[in-house]
């Protein structure tokens, strides 16, 4: 992290975490909720909407992608969190 961040901070820590996500009734509720609320899926919605067969493999993508993440009606996001200190 020394190169990202340089001598401005001490005392970097990164832990991996996960949320556990039960939100989404399927893959479609999962689709639709990035589809119309996560920024960068917005954008590319908006980019391809002018082609329907991309319209269409976008969906099938996500679908398939909270298909294979889903157990039991959940999934388990993982994160990255990191800390520091402030140096001074």
């Amino acid at each position: 992290m020394h190169e990202l961040l340089g001598d401005a901070v001490t005392d970097v820590e990164a832990r991996r975490r996960t949320v556990r996500v039960d939100r989404f009734t399927g893959p479609t509720d999962f689709r639709e909720f990035f589809k119309a609320c996560y920024g960068p899926t917005v954008a590319v919605y908006r980019a391809v909407a002018a082609d329907p067969d991309l319209v269409a493999e976008l969906d099938a993508a996500l679908d398939a992608l909270a298909a294979e993440h889903t157990v039991d009606g959940v999934m388990e996001w993982e994160y990255l969190l990191l800390t520091a200190h402030r140096r001074g």
